[in-house]
């Protein structure tokens, strides 16, 4: 068996996606009953550990703060949304040095940081 793990997230990544399945579901993008099954399966996935999550403690709160200083402190700053932060905190505290976003500010403050990006 192996112990590999698909992808690693933070604890707020399961709430982000519901909201984001059922927002796409409410849109149409999504067929009706699809928002739940995608959730379902997320879930099933942490289950198995196929999907890891981190979940918030010292760690996460230290890097949270190293994260926020590097950032702010730059020139010209990376201004981060507290969620943004919260993600780079978690996968920094995971000991993870990729990082998938499509989010400019998110990108910017995670090239900053040192993380390889996907989508290149």
């Amino acid at each position: 068996m192996s112990t590999a793990v698909g992808a690693v997230g933070s604890r707020i990544a399961l709430y982000e996606a519901r909201a984001t399945f059922q927002r796409k579901e409410a849109e149409g993008i999504l067929q009706p009953g699809a928002a739940q099954k995608i959730y379902s399966e997320l879930l099933q996935d942490v289950a198995t550990g196929e999907v890891r999550l981190v979940e918030f403690g010292a760690d996460v709160e230290r890097e949270h703060g190293q994260v926020l200083a590097l950032c702010y402190q730059r020139h010209p700053s990376i201004p981060l949304r507290t969620l943004d932060a919260l993600h780079l905190a978690s996968a920094r505290a995971a000991g993870e040095t990729e990082l998938v976003a499509t989010d400019k500010r998110m990108r910017d403050a995670a090239k900053a940081l040192g993380f390889v990006l996907f989508p290149a």
